[in-house]
């Protein structure tokens, strides 16, 4: 099978070099291969020149089997796999609020319909997730907001209320205006962007940012150990409500909401189990989150 594929890539790129660089082995050892292969024939099946390697009309009538006997071993191979269980990978990327907090109840759901396929889940900022993406590392991404990307679709699939908290053991009062938000010092949350974006030009004046952390876990573990006030997305922090080691500061008329959008590549290429479980992902998605 070998020997007819070489050979099929010496009639297609009409150089016996090139077949040799495309399969990874000599050109020396490849001419053998094809002379002993001639000599079994009993005829030639190419005219080498300077010019390269061309078909004679011998070559010409073992190109048309060669072609015929490496699609049905190809066929054979394939009607072979699907005796058995076949295992598929799904590549999710998220931004660390979902990937932590909201897509593990989905992603069990989804094992549980779909037991042979493998998962992964892998957490990352929304401009690094749509790179992945658009690589094809990955088959979908979330990320905040909608994406500028044109070769990304994309589209809103849930909301999460941000909240301010902090330590129910602080004396923090329980509602605040939004101009009196300076005077308490804050953890400030680095990837959510939603809190920058809604916060730009609302207040007057300095926040009191004590300091700016990455990671999600880090914010909410600092306003619980009582270092601060922060802004947290309401599926991270809502065991630590109902546990009163967290409370909410409320901002008269002043709400922030992290809006969730997923993304595809545009003509993403995949195969149909791939697709099934893209469907069933984006049908069960609400109905499965955390």
């Amino acid at each position: 099978m070998e020997a007819l594929k070489i050979f099929l890539d010496i009639a297609a790129l009409k150089s016996i070099s090139k077949a040799a660089q495309r399969s990874h082995i000599t050109q020396s050892a490849l001419s053998q291969q094809l002379k002993s292969w001639e000599t079994a024939l009993g005829t030639e099946l190419l005219h080498r020149s300077n010019k390269g390697a061309h078909l004679t009309e011998a070559g010409i009538i073992a190109e048309k089997y060669a072609a015929q006997i490496c699609k049905l071993y190809d066929d054979m191979v394939t009607e072979i796999r699907h005796l058995k269980p076949c295992r598929h990978s799904l590549s999710i990327y998220a931004i660390p609020e979902v990937c932590n907090y909201a897509l593990p109840c989905t992603l069990y759901e989804v094992k549980k319909h779909f037991p042979q396929c493998n998962i992964s889940l892998i957490e990352g900022s929304s401009a690094v997730i749509e790179e992945h993406i658009l690589l094809e590392d990955g088959d979908i991404g979330f990320i905040c907001g909608p994406s500028s990307r044109p070769e990304l679709n994309s589209y809103k699939v849930f909301s999460d209320k941000v909240m301010l908290v902090t330590s129910s053991s602080t004396l923090y009062p329980e509602e605040i205006s939004l101009s009196e938000l300076s005077r308490y010092p804050l953890i400030w949350p680095a990837q959510l962007g939603c809190v920058q974006k809604a916060i730009h030009g609302a207040v007057n004046g300095e926040l009191n940012i004590l300091y700016s952390l990455d990671s999600i876990e880090a914010v909410k573990l600092a306003a619980v150990k009582g270092h601060g006030a922060a802004f947290l997305p309401y599926m991270s922090i809502k065991k630590e409500l109902y546990g009163k080691q967290l409370k909410v500061i409320h901002i008269r008329d002043f709400q922030i909401y992290n809006d969730v959008y997923m993304i595809k590549k545009q003509n993403q290429r995949c195969d149909h189990e791939t697709k099934q479980l893209l469907r069933y992902i984006e049908k069960t998605l609400i109905d499965t989150l955390c």
